[in-house]
């Protein structure tokens, strides 16, 4: 079988040369140029060196805004300075697949994931081991892949049980859980953390704590258990130390601020998001948030403010084609229909380019709804002014790291 027969399936069904192309032939080229150095054991022979260099010219083909530009430069960079691929150039790699993964492009992430599993060894190192593992069950649950998800639980259970890393075990239980969560089987999922969540407050693992924290608010989301979900997201909030798994706490708490009308608290969080998210993508996606609420809350000058700011930043393809689309639904909403066909247009013309089908068939939706029935504009209603009594401390916290993020950008 052909390595990563994924991107060059990938490849083939996109534009030649458009955007994401060439970002996912740029990471094509990395992904070879590991495993050359993987097959040689060593590094490769300078006089190679028209290999690195077309990788590096596949890279620099990456728009400059695009985050994973600099996600396989740092790639690029560790292996070509170690000559090897050792532990460092590893966890680059998962830094890539994590990339993919936040952006929907599941296939090619469980490729990335798999890579590093197979580079490494568990008797040497078992948290990488089981680190790359449970990223492939993760990702093959998000792209519905079941069978793959299932698996790489299976290995990274073995692997942390049969080395005594008890972290490592509840870790992937909390991995098995939310695919349970995923099935829809909510019941099962929540006795699965609450499980979890006993042994590791016993066992002082903070970490396993907050990422089963998130899980359980996050099925208390979908049960519609907002408040609950709330005070969760935030408990898991102040156990998180890694900065990823905090930006991903602080996206949901803002979800579910917004579930809850709480515009004003939900829009602080993504404020903090804009401010201090670790990845670029967090931050132009906190600022698209923003420019959504401003269109809702009925602020057209804040609304044209944060589409003038992201107009002039190189996003991600996947990124572009939502901004787009919440560009020409903010539009809409403040009734300057022509202005938001136009961005409709551009915005299909853009994800079908970019073959992102879910952006496509949305704009298309709502080009053929604003042509045939114009929708008028809908009377401004505020959010609310009180706030649940139960998540009153939880509102009050964010604003208070809103103004502390803030001051400090």
């Amino acid at each position: 079988m052909i390595r990563h027969q994924v991107y060059f399936d990938t490849l083939g069904s996109m534009q030649e040369d458009s955007a994401s192309w060439r970002t996912v032939f740029a990471g094509l080229s990395v992904l070879r140029l590991v495993d050359a150095y993987t097959d040689t054991g060593s590094s490769i022979d300078p006089a190679n060196w028209a290999q690195l260099h077309s990788v590096r010219t596949a890279i620099e083909g990456v728009g400059e805004g695009d985050p994973v530009r600099g996600v396989l430069t740092n790639i690029l960079d560790e292996v070509t300075n170690r000559g090897t691929i050792d532990e460092t150039v590893s966890r680059a790699l998962l830094a890539y697949g994590r990339a993919l993964d936040y952006e929907a492009a599941w296939p090619l992430a469980i490729d990335v994931f798999s890579t590093v599993s197979k580079l490494t060894r568990p008797e040497k190192n078992a948290k990488l081991s089981v680190d790359a593992l449970v990223a492939v069950g993760g990702a093959a649950r998000r792209n519905g892949d079941w069978d793959t998800s299932a698996r790489a639980y299976s290995q990274a259970a073995y692997i942390a049980d049969t080395l005594g890393d008890r972290q490592g075990v509840l870790t992937v239980q909390v991995g098995i859980a939310n695919t349970y969560m995923n099935k829809g089987n909510l019941p099962q999922a929540q006795e699965i953390l609450d499980d979890v969540l006993v042994q590791a407050r016993d066992q002082e693992f903070p970490e396993v704590q907050a990422v089963a924290l998130h899980s359980r608010a996050a099925i208390a989301h979908q049960k519609g258990d907002f408040s609950e979900a709330l005070k969760l997201a935030h408990e898991a909030l102040g156990l998180t130390t890694n900065p990823t798994e905090r930006d991903s706490v602080l996206e949901d708490v803002a979800a579910m601020f917004t579930s809850l009308g709480l515009r004003d608290a939900a829009r602080d969080s993504h404020l903090v998001l804009a401010a201090t998210a670790q990845s670029q993508m967090i931050r132009a996606t906190a600022n698209i948030n923003l420019m959504e609420l401003a269109a809702v809350d009925g602020m057209p000058e804040a609304f044209d403010a944060y589409a003038r700011q992201l107009a002039q930043v190189t996003l991600s393809p996947y990124l572009r084609a939502h901004y787009l689309l919440c560009l020409a639904e903010g539009m809409n909403s403040l009734g300057r229909s022509r202005t938001a066909e136009e961005a409709l247009e551009e915005a299909i013309s853009f994800s079908e380019a970019n073959q992102i089908h879910q952006v496509t068939f949305k704009a298309q939706a709502m080009l053929t709804a604003i042509r045939t029935a114009p929708r008028p504009i809908k009377p401004f209603v505020a959010p609310p002014s009180w706030v649940p009594e139960e998540i009153e401390s939880v509102v009050r916290a964010i604003s208070e790291l809103r103004k502390t993020a803030v001051a400090a950008a």
